[in-house]
């Protein structure tokens, strides 16, 4: 049950001065690097005597708990060395309680389990940015901010103490992006995660910076107050020229299915099977890379996504296609992990968007960095036979930022050539300012697309901002300027034909009862070139975790209101309306109809971030043509140390406004999570859906089954079944190989 003080909670955050916090070691704070008296092995018992010259100093203060912004209840020593083969680290965590280690598959069920890690910026501007996380069973995790596909091969070891547990970690330095010349000045984190409390601790602090879910914390967009590591001196032998990489795929579809695959916007459609292709990368430099693909695989087996979330505008979904992974936030330079564009109530308008991209034939392309910038330059080509479109697009990224991150300017574009839609050719350029003590930020940005595809064959969008990010409060006041129909062919585009001023006010704190919280409130107002309100959106949320591990994950109201026109038959805005369109009216603003989008939410949760939480949410409100009452619950939890299971109950009842009939529509699922080995994993999902409306695509019985194997020397093995995504069983079994060569995956 939500106690009163949940209600109370926002009149606290508005009236009551917030606890002070520790003293910050902010992006200011250096510290030199050791150099490691010879070669050391990930011996979480520290054995060698080595290990003692790589203590890091503590900064300004302790180490800090992020969710509660409070010292550490927990104390934790972190060790760092390097020479011309490897980066050393350890770490000793004191630990009054049992350490938390459920999870024995690498790169599976990150976020379960207590972990160590460190963050390592490699530009010092935040260009090449990396995680390793270990866990009490020495379990590793990795991320890189250029590759989500990054997966280099690195050690780790752990090991229990009387006063909790050790870890150990040896990185090559040949799975880190390194420039040239010495001496070096990187930059670096430690981070610590105490699953049972759902709490999370951090070396280098900053008031400003905001805790997330376990999963998705850390995050990379704190690379800004990390601190400097000096004086790193590599000699030669430690910057040989990196290996090349190739990855050559043979896979094989079978059953009465077995040419359905799903498209960008979440349909399964028949596609003729790839049997085999490859995808390689050669080193130009340190930094750069040329990168290329020949008949590029597209059956997503290593990932499959799904929804059944009722929302305004499509979501932004993650590429993990090799061509397009590799430096991908090089060509999307403005929505890097440093960059905070995009309209407050959607999500970031992109002028390239990978995964809206079907099956292509051939790509190639450069990317990288080289000093103080980063450079991304892309070409593919390909036949889509759903709809017998030719297309031969090219994109690029250029970004230069300053050696702090104080200053970033940016620009990117695509030139897109389809035989069925036409031209497009749309160029963006933009520029992002911090003062890292005010907490102040700007930001201007403004991109143009010509060509046959636009209607009137040119479009703008424009958007400034400025920020006030404070210890306890972020406030945001910008612009936004959509032209109608702006839309590039290959991008993101939420909406068009709206223009108006957007903001948002975010109040952090804690309390006593209350490890944080974060109240905030959002707004926009955009109208068309008619003169009409075309969106607007206000709400206010309140997440919220009490000591006792009840949560508010977004509780609050979330209005909008959306105006769709008629379209004409005829040219000039002449004959009958042959459809609507949320998109724009323009020219002709015909029939318009404003529908409400209101959801009033109450989720709560228990133990979150713990191995076994429990989450229900309950929304209702008019949304769209319906009236809708939105229930889910969800639960996850390992059994014993290989089996993990999930279990979720989601439902919608909706009205329609148009005729009164009640509709509902409900989905049940079951997933295990299998562990077979360090490299291996087995997992099954049993879904199904029953009903009539809602907002999943189809009703039916989904069962779908993924094995993945991952080999000495880099080779992979996935055998699945169906596919999470379909709305009912798909009767394709896929099995695909991946012979690997060279350097390391993702780097």
């Amino acid at each position: 049950m939500v106690r009163a003080g949940a209600v109370a909670l926002i009149v606290a955050a508005l009236c009551a001065r917030p606890t002070p916090v520790v003293a910050a070691v902010t992006a200011r704070f250096s510290f030199a690097v050791a150099k490691a008296p010879h070669p050391l092995a990930a011996d979480p018992t520290f054995s060698d005597p080595g290990w003692a010259a790589g203590v890091v100093p503590q900064g300004t203060g302790d180490w800090i708990d992020l969710t509660t912004h409070s010292a550490a209840a927990e104390p934790t020593i972190a060790y760092v060395l390097y020479d011309d083969r490897a980066l050393y680290l350890g770490f000793r965590a004191t630990q009054g309680s049992e350490p938390i280690a459920t999870q024995s598959t690498n790169d599976v069920g990150f976020g379960i389990d207590d972990f160590v890690g460190v963050g390592i910026d490699t530009s010092g501007t935040g260009a090449r940015l990396y995680y390793f996380m270990t866990t009490p069973r020495g379990t590793r995790y990795e991320q890189a901010s250029e590759n989500a596909r990054y997966r280099p091969q690195w050690q780790a070891a752990a090991t229990r103490t009387a006063q909790g547990w050790n870890a150990a970690m040896v990185i090559p330095l040949s799975a880190l992006r390194i420039a040239g010349g010495s001496p070096q000045a990187w930059r670096f984190q430690f981070v610590r995660q105490l699953a049972a409390r759902g709490e999370h601790e951090v070396w280098a602090y900053d008031g400003a910076m905001v805790d997330g879910a376990s999963g998705a914390w850390p995050a990379f967009f704190d690379a800004r107050w990390w601190a400097q590591g000096m004086g790193l001196q590599f000699g030669a032998a430690a910057r040989p020229k990196p290996e090349p990489r190739a990855d050559v795929y043979g896979l094989e579809s079978v059953g009465g299915d077995r040419n359905l695959f799903v498209q960008a916007n979440g349909t399964f459609v028949p596609t003729t099977v790839r049997p085999a292709g490859i995808d390689f990368s050669y080193p130009l430099t340190p930094t750069m890379s040329f990168v290329g693909t020949l008949n590029p695989d597209f059956s997503n087996v290593e990932i499959d996504q799904q929804i059944i979330t009722p929302q305004e505008f499509p979501r932004q979904l993650t590429e993990y296609r090799p061509f397009f992974s590799q430096g991908a936030n090089f060509i999307s330079a403005a929505s890097g992990p440093r960059s905070t564009a995009g309209a407050v109530s959607t999500n970031p308008y992109l002028v390239f968007y990978s995964p809206d991209i079907g099956p292509f034939d051939r790509g190639a392309k450069v990317e990288g960095t080289f000093g103080q910038q980063s450079l991304g330059v892309l070409s593919f080509r390909g036949f889509d036979e759903t709809s017998g479109n030719t297309f031969d697009d090219q994109a690029f990224g250029y970004e230069r930022a300053a050696p702090n991150g104080s200053l970033l300017y940016w620009s990117d574009g695509v030139f897109a050539h389809h035989s069925i839609a036409g031209n497009d050719d749309t160029i963006e350029a933009g520029a992002e300012g911090h003062n890292y003590t005010s907490g102040f930020t700007w930001f201007v940005d403004h991109s143009f697309e010509n060509g046959s595809w636009v209607p009137n064959a040119h479009a703008d969008l424009s958007e400034t901002f400025v920020d006030l990010h404070r210890t306890f409060f972020d406030a945001y006041a910008g612009y936004f300027d959509v032209s109608p129909n702006y839309n590039p062919i290959d991008g993101y585009t939420a909406n068009s034909d709206i223009r108006g001023p957007m903001g948002f006010l975010n109040l952090f704190g804690s309390m006593p009862g209350v490890k944080n919280y974060t109240v905030s409130f959002v707004a926009d107002r955009f109208v068309d070139e008619s003169g009409a309100v075309h969106q607007a959106d206000t709400g206010l949320a309140v997440v919220a975790t009490f000591s006792d591990g009840l949560s508010l994950d977004g509780a609050g109201p979330s209005t909008g209101q959306l105006r769709s026109y008629g379209v004409p038959a005829g040219p000039g805005c002449k004959g009958p309306i042959v459809a609507t369109t949320s998109f724009t009216g323009y020219p002709c603003y015909l029939d318009g109809s404003t529908a409400p989008y209101n959801l009033y939410s109450i989720p709560i949760g228990y133990k979150d971030g713990t191995p076994a939480p429990y989450d229900a949410n309950y929304a209702w409100g008019p949304f769209g043509s319906d009236y809708v009452h939105l229930f889910n619950a969800a639960t996850s939890r390992p059994i014993g140390k290989r089996l993990t299971i999930a279990l979720a109950y989601d439902g919608t009842y909706e009205r329609s406004f148009a005729n009164g009939i009640l509709d509902s529509q409900w989905l049940r699922s079951v997933t295990l999570g299998y562990t077979v080995g360090p490299e291996s994993a087995v997992s099954l999902e049993l879904r199904n859906i029953n009903g009539f409306g809602g907002f999943a695509t189809a009703v039916g019985t989904n069962l779908a089954a993924s094995f993945h194997q991952r080999f000495n020397g880099g080779n992979e093995l996935w055998i699945n079944y169906g596919s999470p995504a379909a709305g009912a069983t798909i009767d394709r079994l896929i099995v695909k190989y991946v012979f690997h060569a060279g350097a390391e995956s993702g780097t």
